[in-house]
């Protein structure tokens, strides 16, 4: 009513496709809030007016749990409309598009929905929907003959009953994004930083923190049938690992850093889990690692291990079958193919149960003292089901017990992340490390663009920015990471680094670079901060001085107003928070320079995948133009109060360059900076 959108647009919605419905519905008893229909051959819909006649809520009591399509037709969408997925950072599938397709977004599936939600916007009217339950699987599908349309299917499998409908009139992801906020507070998902801070204060050390991993510090690769050793390497000795962390400390200046340790077990990286202890002599042994966790916190860095309870070996000393997922015939469950040769699926209750074996995470927390542990795939694997008669469970069971196991690692080490995130995760978890993107892209699997036409938008940063602590994960060439890091500007999160050369790396110098792209352009050190450093420290130290600080002033504020400022929507604009302590930042995801005004610097020309921070903290730019300075093929600077204070009213502010022209034009002066400097302060 307030928009004046029908969904349909036109005649009445279909009830839905089971056998059960097509015999026809008869009304039963109603209320002020809802209406019962009945079936012939049993069963019923419900529909019901929920949160004060703010939603409406579609409820099947079916006869049986046999999966029920609903509503392909009610939320069809065509010309301007679309549809928001909440799958890693966001999804925004326009309606109007030349790529037919159909894909279904499971509940908490990998890359599928990671918010029991999708927004919906038609002539300018936004709705929300929204479930609870894991056996709810949306599909989307864009046709295109006859006229492009999306049309949304919610595929209720199992006990899956119901979906509410949340309309919000007149709106666009903006609004969408404002009131799931809110219908997330009333769930208790939105628990903040501020909250997690007050929890455990190591978590303060986590905003603005780079996220280093040292993922396989020994790496093992055993046979398929994990009998055969095939290969066995030392990347990094545990006193190398504390040493990398003091170079990152001590000479790149890295102030805030969650430092991580993966391959520490006895076995080496996904090698005989679950048994983790002792530590492996081969890069030092417990008192090696014990050693380094309290080199690596002496730095006020957060230490981290990294471990997985989920796959099981057949070659670990607890290799049992009573441990793995069945399926209906009492066959067991495999998982992949990793450096333990093939993993065997535990069923969640028992990865919970090995967690807590006195030899599990008690002891590690006991020996090495981190103040933060990180669980692999908890988070990532889509929920399971498990038909082993001594632990059966289901997919809403599977993710009962992970949060068991969450809230269990969480209360012995203080903090705790796993791999990629989920909503159910928030109250239960302090990071999550997959969510902002996946080697060096924006999805592991997905193609956004090519497959779904798609556009990838920051909507997990517009609900829960001010609730976690985010990276993304795995391995990725920095010289063809611009537009990677162009995301994580516009995202406010820092970046992850999970591809350190082995060893002592920098002890021998700079190597040799590939020639240089418009993708290779956070590489630079030209009269710059880290010139004549090895290149990964170049690249590290370049966008920790960014995205650092960035997230740091803006770990307490929400996005609040997300914009496309070109029509070509390459130049787009996230607002941090509200009023005069907002952060702006504007990033060009074009391949040309693009121009804007900005409030520091006038006019200003972003370069490909440049950007402009403003905020009253802080100041970036990577810009070709900047106040009336021109800087050629670009310039990379960062501002910063030196005494805590606004930077209009710091006595001194800290200018960081990284690279180009060093000539910074700063309240009528003009200053020469060759790495960083302190200057004059106040804005202009």
């Amino acid at each position: 009513l307030r928009s004046g959108t029908r969904w349909p647009s036109e005649g009445m919605a279909d009830v839905g496709d089971a056998t059960w419905l097509r015999g026809g519905l008869t009304q039963g008893p109603r209320d002020e809030n809802s209406v019962r229909f009945t079936g012939k051959d049993g069963g019923a819909v419900v529909f019901a007016l929920t949160d004060s006649g703010r939603a409406m809520e579609l409820r099947y009591e079916k006869p049986a749990n046999e999966t029920i399509r609903v509503m392909g037709d009610a939320l069809a969408i065509a010309d301007d409309g679309y549809v928001i997925i909440p799958s890693r950072e966001g999804l925004l599938i326009p309606a109007e598009g030349d790529k037919a397709f159909k894909r279904a977004f499971g509940t908490s599936e990998y890359e599928g929905c990671h918010m029991n939600m999708l927004g919906f916007v038609k002539a300018g009217a936004a709705l929300i929907a929204t479930w609870d339950d894991a056996y709810v699987f949306p599909e989307v599908e864009r046709v295109v003959s006859g006229g492009s349309k999306l049309a949304t299917t919610f595929e209720l499998r199992g006990g899956a009953e119901s979906v509410r409908l949340m309309p919000l009139g007149k709106g666009d992801w903006n609004t969408i994004a404002r009131e799931y906020r809110k219908y997330a507070e009333t769930r208790g998902l939105a628990i903040t930083l501020k909250e997690k801070v007050r929890r455990d204060p190591h978590a303060e050390r986590m905003l603005g923190a780079s996220n280093a991993k040292l993922w396989t510090c020994l790496a093992r690769r055993m046979n398929e049938e994990s009998t055969a050793e095939e290969s066995v390497r030392v990347r990094w000795t545990f006193d190398e690992a504390a040493r990398i962390a003091e170079h990152l400390h001590d000479d790149l200046k890295i102030d805030r850093c969650l430092f991580m340790v993966g391959g520490w077990t006895e076995g080496g990286y996904d090698v005989r889990h679950p048994d983790n202890l002792p530590a492996n002599p081969e890069c030092g042994g417990n008192e090696g690692l014990a050693d380094a966790v309290e080199r690596i916190q002496k730095l006020d860095y957060v230490g981290c291990l990294h471990d997985n309870v989920q796959d099981m070996y057949r070659d670990a000393k607890s290799w049992d079958p009573g441990y793995i997922e069945k399926r209906p015939d009492g066959s067991l469950i495999s998982g992949g193919r990793w450096n333990g040769g093939r993993a065997y699926m535990v069923c969640a209750p028992k990865q919970l149960e090995l967690a807590q074996r006195v030899q599990n995470l008690g002891a590690i927390r006991e020996l090495f003292r981190p103040w933060s542990y990180f669980i692999d795939t908890t988070y990532a694997v889509g929920p399971r089901e498990c038909f082993d008669p001594v632990h059966p469970i289901g997919r809403n069971d599977d993710i009962a017990w992970k949060i068991r196991l969450s809230d269990y690692a969480r209360n012995t080490f203080g903090i705790f992340g796993s791999e990629c995130g989920r909503e159910w995760a928030l109250p239960h978890s302090d990071f999550f490390e997959g969510l902002v993107g996946v080697s060096g892209r924006y999805y592991h699997n997905l193609k956004p663009q090519e497959e779904l036409g798609a556009q990838v938008i920051p909507f997990f940063e517009m609900v829960y920015h001010d609730c976690r602590v985010c990276y993304g994960k795995y391995g990725y060439r920095a010289d063809e990471a611009a537009e990677y890091v162009a995301h994580h500007v516009l995202c406010a999160r820092p970046l992850h680094y999970h591809s350190f050369p082995e060893h002592l790396y920098w002890e021998a110098g700079p190597s040799e670079t590939r020639e240089k792209n418009a993708q290779a352009a956070y590489t630079r050190s030209d009269s710059g901060w880290a010139e004549g450093l090895h290149p990964y420290d170049v690249f590290l130290k370049n966008t920790h001085e960014i995205l650092g600080p960035l997230n740091y002033v803006t770990a307490h504020q929400r996005l609040t107003a997300f914009e496309y400022l070109s029509d070509d929507c390459d130049v787009r604009r996230a607002v941090y928070g509200d009023g005069d302590g907002a952060t702006k930042v504007t990033v060009n995801f074009g391949q040309s320079p693009a121009q804007i005004v900005s409030e520091t610097g006038g006019r200003t020309v972003l370069p490909a995948w440049g950007f402009i921070v403003e905020s009253p903290d802080f100041v970036a730019f990577h810009a070709r133009f900047w106040n009336g300075q021109d800087y050629g093929d670009g310039a990379l600077f960062t501002l910063r109060p030196t005494d805590g204070k606004p930077l209009s009213d710091s006595a001194g502010i800290r200018v960081f360059h990284a690279f180009g022209p060093g000539t910074l034009p700063w309240r009528g002066t003009s200053y020469e900076v060759k790495r960083e400097a302190v200057v004059a302060g106040g804005i202009r």
